[in-house]
């Protein structure tokens, strides 16, 4: 599905979400949500965000992945939604490893750090027009 090598695109809701499936085509990548997304929006609205845009753009590749920092209970829900991936908090060994095993069983990925800023393509999609989201992805991936 993706690799460690695939952009990771932060979005900030579904204009961005659009953009970055209109502009990778059939590439894969990473749909990052908002930092602390769980806490500030829940785990069902990204989920609900990720299910609409693989309906409108079904050949899309992408990981979508889940910051839960903040919000442990929104990882739990993340799995249970079926997210590919979620980030949490550091925590102990063995409450990590709980996690990992429930995200095992659901296909979702457990990470305990958050992907370094300058990995991170910020789409802006808050403050920037559709056609301008586009042309600066486009610009970014060259």
């Amino acid at each position: 599905m993706t690799s460690e090598l695939d952009p990771i695109i932060r979005i900030q809701g579904i204009s961005g979400a659009r953009s970055a499936c209109r502009v990778m085509g059939n590439r894969s990548f990473v749909l990052l949500s908002p930092e602390n997304a769980a806490l500030s929006h829940g785990a069902q609205w990204f989920g609900d965000l990720v299910t609409l845009i693989r309906t409108e753009f079904p050949d899309a590749r992408f990981k979508a992945t889940l910051d839960c920092r903040g919000r442990l209970s929104g990882a739990l829900a993340a799995i249970e939604i079926g997210i590919d991936c979620v980030i949490i908090d550091p925590l102990d060994e063995v409450q990590v490893q709980s996690l990992r095993d429930l995200g095992r069983q659901a296909a979702c990925a457990i990470l305990t750090a958050h992907p370094a800023a300058i990995a991170i393509y910020e789409m802006e999609d808050d403050r920037l027009p559709d056609h301008e989201l586009d042309r600066r992805l486009k610009t970014s991936l060259r």
